[in-house]
């Protein structure tokens, strides 16, 4: 009787464990897609995830704490599984093989963290500094006409175009990204 009741509690623990990779794997999608998270979509909560949470935390003014909150999985819309295994149909699909209208799941374009500051000398700075360099960029790209996208601290594809369309009328080299000499143009590089 021990034995089988240790092995059922084993079987509890990697049913419940294999749910949690799933969670896991699912808000490492939904942050890279957002430009937060530049790894492995493997489903394990290890250092860059918990970085590209922390990152996400941060832009979306919840508590930083680089773990999966309730109120981070609300916000990326990542639902835990439920107790009981259900299956729900795929999604209505039209004669032609197209998901109909109201069916159809836009991946988002997204620009990742890394990218926007590829060559630059935040590269390697922490989060928070990153976030803070977008959300300054994105102020002063508004306050001077060329960005009208939200002021949140996350990159956009809409941010770099801004970002080029300023480097163009600086005369500057229109990488799209955080160079040194951007962030001085735009008066966000420490002294």
């Amino acid at each position: 009787m021990k034995a089988l009741l240790r092995v059922l509690c084993c079987l509890f623990l990697v049913a419940g464990a294999a749910k949690a990779d799933q969670v896991v794997a699912d808000v490492q999608k939904k942050l890279l897609n957002l430009g937060y998270y530049n790894g492995v979509v493997d489903g394990q909560m290890g250092s860059q995830t918990a970085a590209a949470v922390r990152r996400y935390q941060l832009a979306e003014n919840l508590r930083v704490t680089g773990n999966l909150t309730p109120q981070t999985l609300e916000r990326l819309n990542v639902q835990t599984p439920p107790p009981v295994a259900r299956t729900t149909p795929p999604p209505k699909k039209s004669s032609a093989g197209q998901p109909k209208p109201g069916a159809v799941q836009a991946v988002p374009e997204y620009v990742a963290i890394a990218d926007i500051f590829k060559g630059g000398p935040y590269i390697s700075a922490g989060p928070e500094v990153q976030i803070a360099t977008i959300r300054q960029a994105q102020k002063t790209l508004r306050l001077l006409g060329y960005y009208n996208g939200p002021v949140n601290g996350s990159p956009s594809p809409a941010l770099v175009s801004a970002l080029k369309a300023w480097q163009a009328s600086a005369r500057f080299r229109q990488t799209g990204r955080f160079d040194e000499n951007t962030l001085k143009g735009l008066n966000i590089m420490p002294n």
